[in-house]
């Protein structure tokens, strides 16, 4: 009785850890972190994961710097991406099947200072990579675009309030 009761146990939890596996493989890669200064997070769901040069970045990733903090990425369609110091950067949405003609992008910059070099995506598919800010959302046509999303003032949170 007790052989089977740890043979149910081990078996729980051997499929319990393929499970969290295959979810992570089954979400869809975008990119990875080329370069790290300082220190960054990296937000997956509810959990900040361990993070540094070669990190894989997949749909819906936060990564938040410190500041004095830096950090440079390069997505799967080769737009390469600088977050600067005090920054925060979501990847909202991520396609990329050019054999299917499924392209786009969108980059959520809540805070602080992004460089955008422009990929596969916006060359094949003009306007389809978007990067949204608190005031806006701009259609990326260009090849190269810096992004600055100041942090919001303590005077204006108070005069809200009033």
């Amino acid at each position: 009785m007790c052989k089977h009761r740890l043979a149910l146990v081990l078996a729980i939890t051997v499929t319990a850890a393929c499970s969290s596996a295959l979810a992570e493989s089954q979400e869809e890669l975008v990119g990875s972190i080329t370069d790290v200064k300082g220190t960054i997070h990296l937000l997956r769901g509810q959990n900040e994961v361990a993070s540094g040069k070669g990190t894989r970045l997949y749909a819906s990733d936060i990564i938040r710097t410190d500041a004095e903090a830096g950090v440079g990425v390069v997505l799967r369609d080769d737009t390469t991406l600088s977050l600067g110091p005090s920054s925060e950067l979501k990847m909202s949405e991520f396609e990329f099947k050019p054999d299917e003609g499924i392209l786009g992008m969108t980059l959520s910059v809540a805070r602080g200072t992004l460089v955008y070099i422009s990929g596969q995506i916006a060359k094949l598919a003009p306007g389809s990579a978007q990067i949204a800010t608190p005031a806006g959302v701009a259609a990326v046509r260009g090849t190269e675009l810096l992004v600055e999303v100041p942090a919001p003032k303590a005077g204006k949170k108070a005069e809200r309030a009033q």
